[in-house]
């Protein structure tokens, strides 16, 4: 049994892993207190304005929660470097997240969801989670983009990972558009940032590499 465990989550990776979790849950959750306390810009596009709500795109929203676990999983078992380049990377662009919310938050202003649905009923459960801050550069777009960033140079997992870790992405970003969580704007924000951090990352020298 404890082999298996150490085979999915290498102790390498625990520290990391909590390491990321911890940046992300405080830098997110922290700021979106001090809300009352900031003056928001909004990044919105004309072409924002043409993107219609389509609430069922929600499901993949909530599911991302679910590929950024499973894919950092493989980052952990994929070796102590590719571990340590990717999660350091992370933490190092949520840092510049950081930055972005305290000193350029942006919002948008989000659709009155009327339905009934099941799809309906979830948009407004997220809406009411999570309020409209924090929103340059997207997260969920910096962490789905590590995804497909991590599936091209994953070598321990199968062929068939990469396709569908793109597909699934790309579904992702599209749902911070089209349950009006985000702007276009943001989606490139996520992505620039998560280069910039991994970029950082693989410069510097860990310890015991």
């Amino acid at each position: 049994m404890k082999k298996w465990i150490q085979k999915l989550l290498p102790d390498y990776a625990i520290r990391s892993l909590i390491l990321a979790l911890a940046a992300n849950f405080i830098i997110y959750f922290g700021v979106s207190q001090l809300r009352d306390h900031l003056t928001f810009h909004s990044l919105a596009l004309p072409v924002d304005d043409r993107i219609p709500f389509f609430a069922p795109f929600i499901i993949f929203y909530i599911l991302a929660y679910v590929q950024w676990i499973i894919n950092y999983l493989l980052i952990a078992r994929e070796g102590k470097a590719f571990c340590y380049h990717f999660i350091y990377g992370d933490v190092i662009s949520k840092l510049f997240c950081l930055v972005f919310f305290l000193f350029f938050p942006t919002t948008l202003v989000r659709p009155e969801v009327t339905g009934h649905s099941i799809c309906d009923q979830l948009v407004r459960l997220v809406y009411q989670i999570d309020a409209p801050v924090n929103l340059f550069p997207s997260i969920h777009c910096l962490e789905s983009w590590c995804c497909i960033h991590a599936a091209l140079r994953m070598k321990k997992t199968p062929r068939w990972y990469l396709p569908i870790t793109i597909v699934m992405s790309f579904c992702v970003f599209a749902s911070t558009l089209l349950v009006k969580q985000h702007v276009f704007v943001d989606i490139f924000g996520g992505i620039l940032v998560f280069e910039a951090g991994y970029y950082l990352a693989r410069k510097i020298k860990f310890r015991g590499l």
